[in-house]
Order: C-alpha cells, then sequence, then structure tokens
C-alpha cells in the first residue's frame, strides 16, 4: 500500500471530469478563499476508448483530455500546469470507520504530539481493518492498493461534535473516518495520463466523494449517478459514505435498443427520450436497472434501513427514471425504508436549475471538494493524518 498526498496549490488550477461519454474540464482560480469558475471546455469520448470502465485505448483518452484542456484554456485565457482528476474505474475501495479512543489522561490538554498519537493509533486500526475488508472482497493485499484519500468526517468529544482536538482535554474521543483505496495498477494509469498530458495531477479525487459532499448537512441519502455506460449507487448513512457500488449498466443501454428498433441517431433519441414515447424500450430498461439498484442497495445496507432520500445526477437521471423509481416498494425487495422515495437535490448558490446542469454537476462537486482540501491543508489534523499515514506505510 501507497499513499500520496500532494498540496494543492492556491493558483490557478484545472479540474477535469473523466465521464465514459464526456471528458469536461473547468479552469478554476482560487479568489477570496473561493474558487471562481474562469473557464470551461469538453470533448466527447471515442465510445471505442472506454470499455466496461476499462481504458482501452490510453493514447485516445489522453488526445480528448488535452482537447478539452485546450478549450478551457481558451476559454479563461490562462494555462493550467497543475490538474484535479476524478477516476471512472470499477474498483474503488470506500472504506469508513468509527472508533473510540479512550485517553489515559483526561486532566491534560491535548498537544500537537498527542494529537499526532491518537491520529496514528487511530488510523493504523482503520487502515488494517480496512486491508483485510479488501482482501475479502477482492483479493487485493496491500501490496497491490493505493491509498488516495484519507479524511476525519466527524470528531466528538465527550458526546460533543468539534473540529478541533489541540488545546482540549476530553476523556473519550469519537472520530469517523474515511479512507479510499484504488488498485496500484489503476493508480499507475492515472500516472500515464499525466505523462501524456504533460499536466501534473495534484489530486484525485473521486465523483462518488464529490458528489456525497454536496449534501454534507444530510444525514442519510442516496444518491445514484446514471452516466452513459456505467451507473454509481452510494448510500450515505449517519453522515458516512456506508458504501458504493459502481456497475457497468447506463442509460446507453436505452439508447441503444431505441435504436435497434427505431430508425433514428443518437441525437435524436437523447432530445426526445423524455417524450411518452419508446415505452417499452423504457418498461424493459427500468425492470433492469430496478433489479440491479436493489440488489446494490441490498449489498450496501445489508439489514439497515435504506434512507428515503434519493438524488439521481448524470446525462441519464430523467423524469421517467425518477417517475418510475418512486413507485418502488422497497419494502417488497428485501429492503427496509420507513417512507416512500423522495427525490432531493442539493442546494448550490450559483446553481438555480439542479436539473439543467446535471451534465456538469460533476465539475461545481469537485470544485467545492478541491476547496474544502484546500482549506483542510494547514489544520493540525490534516497535517497528522498524512504523517501517521507514512509511518503506517512504512512499517
Amino acid at each position: 500500500m501507497t499513499f500520496t498526498k500532494k498540496k494543492i496549490p492556491s493558483k490557478i488550477i484545472g479540474i477535469v471530469d473523466i465521464g465514459t461519454y464526456k471528458i469536461r474540464v473547468g479552469i478554476c482560480k482560487l479568489k477570496n478563499k473561493e474558487l471562481e469558475l474562469i473557464g470551461y471546455g469538453e470533448k466527447r469520448q471515442d465510445t471505442d476508448d472506454i470499455i466496461l470502465q476499462e481504458y482501452v485505448n490510453i493514447e485516445g483518452i489522453c488526445a480528448n483530455i488535452n482537447k478539452a484542456i485546450e478549450k478551457a484554456e481558451q476559454d479563461s485565457h490562462t494555462q493550467v500546469e497543475d490538474i484535479i482528476i476524478n477516476i471512472p474505474f470499477d474498483e474503488l475501495f470506500f472504506e469508513h470507520s468509527k472508533i473510540n479512543y479512550i485517553r489515559e489522561n483526561s486532566e491534560i490538554e491535548i498537544d500537537k504530539k498527542e494529537l499526532y498519537k491518537i491520529i496514528q493509533t487511530i488510523e493504523s486500526q482503520s487502515i488494517q481493518k480496512h486491508l483485510k475488508n479488501i482482501k475479502q472482497i477482492s483479493g487485493y493485499t496491500k501490496e497491490n492498493l493505493k491509498l488516495i484519500i484519507s479524511g476525519i468526517n466527524e470528531i466528538k468529544i465527550d458526546s460533543k461534535k468539534t473540529k478541533a482536538l489541540i488545546g482540549k482535554a476530553p476523556r473519550e474521543i469519537n472520530i469517523s473516518l474515511l479512507n479510499i483505496f484504488i488498485p496500484e495498477n489503476k493508480y499507475e494509469l492515472t500516472q500515464s495520463l499525466a505523462r501524456r498530458t504533460g499536466k501534473t495531477i495534484v489530486k484525485i479525487i473521486p465523483s462518488e466523494l464529490a458528489i456525497t459532499n454536496l449534501f454534507k448537512t444530510k444525514k442519510d441519502i442516496v444518491i445514484i449517478d446514471l452516466g452513459n455506460s456505467h451507473t454509481s449507487i452510494i448510500v450515505k448513512k449517519d453522515y458516512d459514505i456506508l458504501g458504493v457500488k459502481k456497475i457497468s449498466v447506463g442509460i446507453n443501454a436505452l439508447i441503444k435498443q431505441i435504436k435497434a428498433n427505431h430508425d433514428l441517431r443518437n441525437i435524436e433519441i437523447i432530445n426526445s427520450i423524455e417524450e411518452a414515447i419508446y415505452l417499452d424500450e423504457k418498461e424493459e430498461f427500468m425492470k433492469i436497472f430496478k433489479d440491479i439498484l436493489i440488489i446494490s442497495l441490498e449489498e450496501i445496507l445489508g439489514n439497515s434501513l435504506c434512507p428515503s432520500d434519493f438524488f439521481m445526477t448524470g446525462g441519464g437521471s430523467g423524469k421517467f427514471v425518477r417517475n418510475y423509481l418512486k413507485n418502488i416498494d422497497l419494502n417488497q425487495n428485501n429492503l427496509k425504508i420507513a417512507k416512500n422515495i423522495s427525490f432531493v437535490s442539493p442546494k448550490i448558490e450559483y446553481l438555480e436549475n439542479i436539473d439543467s446542469s446535471k451534465s456538469n454537476l460533476n465539475i461545481y462537486a469537485m470544485m467545492m471538494s478541491t476547496l474544502d482540501f484546500i482549506k483542510k491543508e494547514k489544520d493540525p489534523i490534516e497535517e497528522s493524518i498524512i504523517a501517521a499515514v507514512k509511518e503506517i506505510e512504512a512499517r
């Protein structure tokens, strides 16, 4: 297992959303402690470059990334050297832990040295547990994995929420921690992208994490990112990401079926898909999609209650999909839910209509997550996490 954590530079930065349908690039400038979008560009993917979430033509993908970056640079009248990317891989492991830490002496205030000891102990326990979980479900061992993100979601001292530990003198500390791993060979692909595009990748932010961060104040939610050729299903429970499932089924399966039955071009189907037509094809697609969704939720939730709040994003998140899902009774499908499914949207100040912006929502979500990481860079807890993980790796 290896871990790399580069500081995000406080200057112009490119945010690259590598989707299976389109590559979207936003160029941002840090201004007044906020990220301002100053340029945008996009390029359609070649359908043969990514198959079942696997890069089969790295040169073609890099060429398209460069074209999208060039468009964004022209739009912003600037050039970018550092980029942040997401990863459209199916093998992405979200692992969370809730750990109760009891201090030996609660009469002494926590200093920087003890803070490191606390974080090191919690990280060590968590990583050991997480690596064991990943090996059981995938076969990957410590040597085959890359830890791309490690962060604390919540801290409680003596049952009260806090954002800092230094200077406090609690007896009991409860910490909720998230670690995200990808296989080492997938990480090497991202480094190949960097070499071929001539850009420096300063951070990898999975879109599943970025989108979930749009709902920081929501305790429980199911997020469905229905893309062109794959779908991500994310469950957040008690403010933590409980699990993520990535499946190789997207809205393109429906478009292909409609195209096979009707003499239409893709663009004609996309522009008319919300109309009351193609009913047989929609019904067949939604039955399959419903089964996949239910199986994924069962695997993530186990016996836990399913959140009733749902959010859909991605190019395939049309109204007909949401209307179909609203009528599903999950209680009849080996799941437990207290209320009927209700679709919600995040509140983003500069986006009045989320539905009209869903194709670009990943860019906005990644911008907000990037800003979060920038703000945390000088935080003592963040510094302790970086040092602790590096020490654990060196063992």
